[in-house]
């Protein structure tokens, strides 16, 4: 039997170390007491230290082997620190127990998955759908088996049956623009991308009243930080870093916080802060994509080119679809005058999303300073079909300057002029300048070479 460890009190909610640590005596006290060692388990397990959580839940499994909540709990912590084969073994365990648990059945389709047990999960979610014919998890997941055997048709069917169960279902909707996109179906792909950027990472609503008990235990930090990003969206950046700060005070491994604390610190233009909390972020989950593409943009704002395209390329080595991090990385490359490089970036970008405009501007903008004259006006007319409000003005300006250097003054006038309404209207104001320097020139005889 394992050993019982102390535990990480430094690192705990200040208002919940004594609690902890009064678990932590009463199951040094009785350590063969299977309810002591668990309640000790659940507690750590609610501030995300899984390793630690499965040696309490592993002797309380072994102290109680019939109690199905300690078994199922070690399950979890195993996934949870990326132990999937464990957990696979772990959770068939519980479900000898209590067969008909559906959250046990759903985190073992998820963890065959993680282990690319591709034939045990095909069977397990072949026997789920029979059973569950109504859980859209059950034909995503089994979507995703034959999308990996290239069975393209049934994994689009598969997939298009969890988003009829479940409509915001983001990860389903995502899988089929992926499949859409390997059988040419690029329209479909293309709405089907829409629809994944729309749900994000809703998933169907499954209640797990054992794990809720273990979440009930936590200091509730989601208030603030649903509070922290909305003062952020609103531009009060230092009211959002001290409402995070404080949510971290409550709780130190509350990763999602010191994720957006990367970003809300690049902006405020304190690259050291924003490090530290890279550096955590990266500690508490190291292959969470959004903390390296975060630090990405503040390695760009400080015009740390080379170190920035390190970033971004750790992003697409854990997630190479993160269309985010392939054009900052396209812009990376072509700012240390790469362009070959970022050209070919910005392609495998539009080859995903034909409707690009960053991607169609990156790539019209090379072309054109290559002298590539038709090429590059072709992408930046495409950008400017884009309903991207904000860089409007920037594209069109691009477009006009392009028709310039290739002596079409008319269309050049015509462009600026656009830009110039635009950028007026969004209150750009040097934008605007920039624009009339060039109006200006256009108008001068003998100005275009």
């Amino acid at each position: 039997m394992p050993a019982i460890h102390e535990p990480p009190l430094a690192l705990l909610p200040e208002e919940v170390r004594p609690r902890v640590k009064q678990l932590y005596d009463e199951a040094l006290k009785n350590p063969s007491d299977a309810s002591a060692n668990g309640q000790l388990g659940m507690f750590l397990h609610a501030y995300n230290f899984d390793a630690e959580a499965a040696v309490c839940y592993r002797r309380a499994h072994m102290l109680a082997p019939s109690a199905f909540d300690w078994v199922y709990y070690l399950g979890l912590a195993q996934g949870g620190y990326g132990e999937f084969a464990e957990a696979t073994a772990t959770l068939r365990q519980a479900l000898h127990q209590n067969p008909k648990y559906l959250p046990a059945q759903l985190r073992l389709g998820e963890y065959l998955l993680a282990s690319g047990k591709w034939q045990e999960a095909a069977q397990f979610y072949e026997t789920m759908i029979a059973t569950h014919p109504d859980r859209a998890e059950a034909y995503y997941g089994l979507g995703r088996v034959k999308a990996v055997r290239n069975d393209l048709n049934g994994a689009a069917d598969l997939f298009r049956k969890a988003c009829n169960l479940f409509a915001n279902f983001g990860s389903a909707h995502y899988g089929l623009a992926q499949v859409y996109k390997r059988l040419g179906k690029m329209d479909l792909a293309l709405e089907q991308i829409a629809l994944y950027e729309k749900s994000g990472t809703l998933a169907p609503d499954l209640p797990d009243e054992l794990l809720d008990h273990v979440r009930a235990l936590s200091t509730n930090t989601d208030d603030q930080l649903s509070s922290g990003l909305k003062l952020a969206k609103e531009g009060r950046l230092e009211e959002a870093a001290g409402v995070l700060e404080e949510a971290l005070e409550k709780n130190p491994r509350f990763s999602e916080a010191h994720i957006k604390l990367i970003g809300i610190y690049g902006q405020l233009r304190q690259p050291l802060k924003a490090e530290e909390h890279f550096q955590a972020a990266v500690h508490l989950e190291p292959r969470n994509p959004e903390s390296y593409f975060n630090r990405g943009l503040v390695l760009a704002s400080q015009e740390e080119f080379a170190e920035a395209e390190s970033s971004f390329r750790k992003v697409l080595e854990i997630n190479p679809q993160y269309l985010g991090a392939r054009l900052n990385l396209g812009s990376m490359l072509e700012a240390q005058g790469k362009l070959s490089d970022a050209m070919a970036e910005y392609r495998k970008v539009l080859d995903q999303n034909p409707e690009d405009a960053q991607a169609q501007f990156g790539l019209g903008r090379i072309l054109v300073n290559q002298e590539d004259y038709k090429a590059g006006i072709e992408h930046l007319l495409k950008s400017i079909n884009v309903g991207d409000e904000n860089n409007q003005p920037t594209y069109l300006y691009a477009l006009g300057a392009a028709y310039a250097r290739s002596g079409d003054t008319v269309n050049a006038q015509r462009y600026l002029h656009l830009a110039r309404e635009k950028a007026v209207a969004l209150g750009q104001s040097q934008l605007v300048e920039s624009i009339d320097t060039d109006l200006r020139a256009l108008a001068t005889p003998g100005s275009q070479n």
